[in-house]
């Protein structure tokens, strides 16, 4: 069991989740790892990796505002449903260069982890799986308290209109929009053992780059590459401001 640290103040949240961010592999790069492998587009994954630029000063988009202030209201809810004492918090294993942000953690509930996600249209679970199977294997949890909310709102047809807004959850709506899922380790052994290896491939291959002369000569130059079209990006962008 890895130690979480708790990161409940912007301090200890902006440290977390960013320190030596390009070295650790988190949760939400799971999907695109997997698909990068398959593709044959991991030195590019890692490349990218490497190349990482700390974009948190800017304006987050609408839907992670929205996705950051409702994780906020469902977890005191979950809590208060389930008498538990969810926490957000973060664990890092070295020896696995793995980096785990979890949305909540409670050692003395049931289901130790818990995570949140809002979507939009069909609820489709199996996206978040390999995140929390990860999740779960790099701290020898045994399951994970899955809560999921519909943000659409309907016509009398069933058509979507709108998004509800971070007003309108309250406990009412959220008891009728929230749906529980347990997901299990013991469920998902073979994810599990294959993530296990993908990751461990992943970090010889990160550690090679990382420290070969002649790949940082390549790296230095993706990196300003990289910086040349973001700036004409913004360049761009501003134009139309």
């Amino acid at each position: 069991m890895q130690k979480f640290i708790f990161t409940d103040t912007p301090e200890e949240q902006n440290e977390s989740v960013t320190n030596k961010r390009e070295f650790y592999i988190g949760g939400s790069e799971l999907n695109k790892m997997f698909e990068d492998f398959y593709k044959g587009d991991i030195i590019q994954n890692i490349f990218e990796k490497l190349c990482y630029f700390d974009k948190s000063s800017g304006v987050q988009p609408d839907w992670a505002t929205f996705g950051h202030e409702a994780e906020e209201i469902i977890r005191a809810y979950v809590n208060k449903k389930y008498n538990v004492n969810y926490r957000p918090g973060c664990a890092i294993n070295e020896e696995k260069q793995s980096r785990t942000n979890v949305d909540g953690y409670d050692e003395n509930a049931p289901h130790q982890l818990w995570e949140c996600k809002t979507y939009s249209g069909k609820e489709n679970i199996d996206k978040y799986k390999k995140q929390i199977v990860y999740y779960m294997l790099r701290n020898d949890i045994d399951s994970c308290l899955l809560t999921t909310l519909s943000k659409d709102v309907l016509d009398e047809d069933g058509k979507k209109i709108r998004n509800i807004t971070i007003e309108e959850l309250n406990d009412e709506e959220l008891e009728k929009r929230l749906n529980f899922h347990i997901i299990k380790l013991e469920d998902y052994k073979m994810l599990a053992e294959q993530i296990d290896k993908l990751t461990a491939e992943y970090s010889k291959l990160y550690n090679y780059i990382s420290n070969s002369k002649l790949m940082l000569k390549f790296i230095e130059e993706y990196k300003a590459m990289i910086f040349t079209q973001n700036s004409m990006v913004e360049t761009f962008m501003d134009s139309f401001r």
